[in-house]
């Protein structure tokens, strides 16, 4: 069962007994059990009703006891099981136990386990669950779903957002639905009355991701401004990132581009480029297939091979001890630069 299936199955309020809810999309999977809980309708009985279980330091013997627990005046109560050890990495006591237990959850309990992340599909407890339950995983939002998705959020607010405002302020967030919810509730708060949500305001209240900044950093090497480049690389220092790792991201940005250039020399227009690029085996964001097309037209085809064989050879150098990291750094920033070709 995929995770739009569950909430289609939560809305008709026919839920099982048993479900493992795990994947790398935390908010959405949260918003699921949340539902399950208002659909179960336990009003005043909440409490005695709904039980959150700590999976990594309870018994098999109390999540049994918890789950055979008769409901309060009501017909079923819920019983979450958050990151259960037997669904990890790690090894949990009575593992067989909860294997024979999962055949017999009564009727009157809704067993959900909620994993963090996604769960060992290994382990006998999961296959316990894909046997006699239902397991729903919830991965990240593509991004036509995740723009839906966030321009549904500005909807509950009554904002609007333009489709470029909206493009700009998803790259510079990633697909975190839980930070997209924060910034969308900040920027209501702080628009009031306005209806219309500005790129003013967006530049206000955020703090720019790590891959924005990238994206400014390369925007500056592509137009061949160093100052600003070298500018762009202190910010990316300060936010934390290691010099390593800023040679490695503009290696990958330089393979975007190098892409993104090869598809237009054999006449690609843009969408026929994204077509290519935002679907297997590369998955790059249509933002970062838009920005690598735009910045790799200052560079020949030649001449980016040459950069990224630059990349490699310095973080080669650093990493053995023959190239100093921040001169090493510079000094490839001031030749990805240079007017002239750099082959």
């Amino acid at each position: 069962m995929d995770h739009m299936e569950l909430f289609n199955q939560i809305g008709t309020g026919n839920l099982g007994s048993l479900y493992l809810l795990h994947g790398p999309e935390e908010f959405t999977k949260e918003e699921a059990l949340n539902q399950m809980i208002g659909k179960l309708g336990f009003g005043a009985y909440t409490e005695l009703n709904y039980q959150i279980i700590d999976g990594a330091e309870s018994t098999v013997d109390e999540i049994i006891a918890a789950s055979e627990t008769l409901p309060f005046l009501s017909e079923r109560r819920l019983v979450a099981v958050k990151n259960y050890n037997g669904l990890s990495g790690n090894k949990s006591d009575n593992e067989d136990t909860m294997k024979k237990y999962l055949q017999r959850v009564p009727e009157s309990t809704c067993l959900v386990f909620l994993q963090k992340g996604t769960a060992d599909k290994k382990r006998i407890v999961y296959k316990a669950i894909q046997k006699y339950g239902e397991i729903v995983e919830f991965p990240r939002l593509n991004q036509k779903d995740l723009v839906k998705w966030t321009r549904k959020r500005f909807r509950l607010h009554n904002k609007q957002i333009s489709n470029i405002d909206l493009d700009y302020m998803l790259q510079q967030l990633g697909n975190n639905l839980l930070d997209i919810k924060n910034e969308v509730d900040k920027l209501a708060a702080y628009t009031g009355t306005e209806n219309q949500i500005s790129r003013e305001a967006i530049d206000k209240l955020f703090i720019p991701s790590l891959e924005f900044t990238v994206f400014q950093f390369i925007d500056a090497v592509s137009e061949k401004q160093k100052g600003r480049a070298l500018y762009q690389m202190d910010v990316l220092l300060e936010q934390g990132q290691s010099i390593l790792g800023i040679i490695s991201l503009i290696g990958r940005q330089l393979k975007i581009m190098l892409l993104c250039k090869s598809y237009e020399d054999m006449g690609y227009d843009l969408n026929q480029i994204k077509n290519n690029l935002t679907g297997e085996p590369h998955k790059i964001h249509p933002y970062s297939v838009q920005k690598g097309r735009q910045q790799s037209r200052n560079f020949a085809i030649e001449e980016l091979r040459h950069l990224l064989d630059q990349c490699v050879e310095l973080d080669y150098g650093i990493k053995n001890g023959k190239v100093k990291d921040r001169i090493g750094l510079e000094t490839l920033v001031i030749k990805m630069c240079r007017k002239d070709t750099v082959v």
